[in-house]
Formats: C-alpha cells, sequence, structure tokens
C-alpha cells in the first residue's frame, strides 16, 4: 500500500464580504506558512490557491498533521486580515502530487480532505482518512474550538514558536516580534499551546499506517 500521506483542503470563511486585497493577504499568510513548514520539515507542501477563496496543502508526513493545523491557523489569525479558514485533513495515499502544483494531483487523501471539507458546517476543522481514529478527530475538534479564541497577538507567538528554529528561546522569539521577553511569554501561555504538547506528540508517535 502506498505510503500515507495528508491533505489540507480548506476555504476562506466569509471572503465574499471583504476586499479583494483582504482575500489576498489571507492567502499569502497560508502560503508563507506552508512555505515555513517546508523550510522546517524539508518537503515540498506544494501551496495551491484555487477558485479564488480555495488553498490545498501537502503534508507528505501525517504524523505533522496536528503541528501544521496549528501553525497554518496561528499564521492566518496573526495577519489579522479579519478572515477564517475552514480546514480539511485528508490521509491517505497520494498518487500523484501534480505537475505544477496540487491542481492536477489526485489520490484518495485529495478525494478525502475534498470530501470532508463540504461535510463542515459549525465546525472549522476535521480530520479523516487512513488510520484516524476517534482521538485524533476529537484532538482536532477541540484544537478547532481553542484556536477560535486566538487573539493576533497570541497566535502571533505560536507561529513564532512553531515555524521560526533560528530562535530557541523566548527571549529571541521577543526581539523578533519587537516586544519584552514577558509579553511573549504572557500571550504564548494565552493561547495554551503548552497544552498541546502530549496531543502532539500523541500524533507523532501514531501509526497511520495501519487500518483504523
Amino acid at each position: 500500500m502506498p505510503r500515507v500521506q495528508a491533505v489540507f483542503t480548506g476555504d476562506l470563511i466569509g471572503s465574499r464580504d471583504v476586499p479583494a486585497t483582504a482575500v489576498d493577504a489571507a492567502m499569502d499568510s497560508l502560503k508563507n506558512a506552508a512555505q515555513s513548514l517546508e523550510t522546517v520539515h524539508g518537503f515540498p507542501a506544494r501551496f495551491t490557491r484555487n477558485r479564488g477563496d480555495g488553498w490545498q496543502v501537502l503534508l507528505p508526513d501525517p504524523h505533522l498533521a496536528l503541528h501544521a493545523y496549528l501553525a497554518l491557523a496561528a499564521t492566518l489569525r496573526a495577519a489579522d486580515t479579519g478572515l477564517a479558514t475552514r480546514i480539511a485533513i485528508g490521509l491517505g495515499p497520494v498518487d500523484s502530487p501534480g505537475t505544477a502544483d496540487l491542481s492536477d494531483a489526485s489520490g484518495a487523501a485529495f478525494v478525502t480532505s475534498g470530501d470532508l471539507l463540504e461535510t463542515l458546517d459549525t465546525e472549522t476543522a476535521a480530520i479523516a482518512g487512513h488510520g484516524v481514529t476517534d482521538w485524533q478527530r476529537g484532538v482536532i475538534a477541540l484544537a478547532d474550538w481553542i484556536v477560535s479564541g486566538w487573539t493576533a497577538q497570541q497566535a502571533e507567538a505560536v507561529a513564532v514558536t512553531l515555524l521560526d528554529p533560528t530562535h530557541t528561546t523566548n527571549a529571541e522569539r521577543a526581539r523578533t516580534l519587537g516586544i519584552s521577553r514577558q509579553a511573549f511569554e504572557s500571550r504564548l501561555k494565552g493561547s495554551g499551546l503548552s497544552a498541546f504538547a502530549h496531543a502532539r506528540h500523541a500524533f507523532r508517535s501514531h501509526n497511520f499506517e495501519a487500518p483504523a
């Protein structure tokens, strides 16, 4: 069986009610997050924008699904464009990652992710597919609720922590934002990121290759 990968499919919420510049800024923030994930973890995320307010990212390592979700959501919230995004994470084989981008990609992971997005109603994030069990679904649902309450400043602190490996201490991270270490740590604590430590480890150690 082909190795399980993760596909993130999303669309911006309320994009028709804001200027095109806000939509572009939101998309740029998601693209920047995807490119940072590429740099940190050494894989091609192949961020692809489609249908104006839709987007996709390929995550070759499904163990990073929770980490990537938090990073993408944090970067978008930190951009403070007034827009949020729905995110459907589909796990499964990928037959082709596409040519120039994901617009002509194929495989079960893409089908699962696209179908899942269509089912999202009150929630804005979900996960399904190969190897996914109730606990992964529960963690993503809880993370969705927590992330929706982040301020832009809290999200910025989360994004720097998850996506900037060149700074390894909170003092260094705070300097990149032009704030004190105490202010940075207050924002990070308020985000609840530390409470995700065990869940992120659980995702990393789960066998997604095994049938659920």
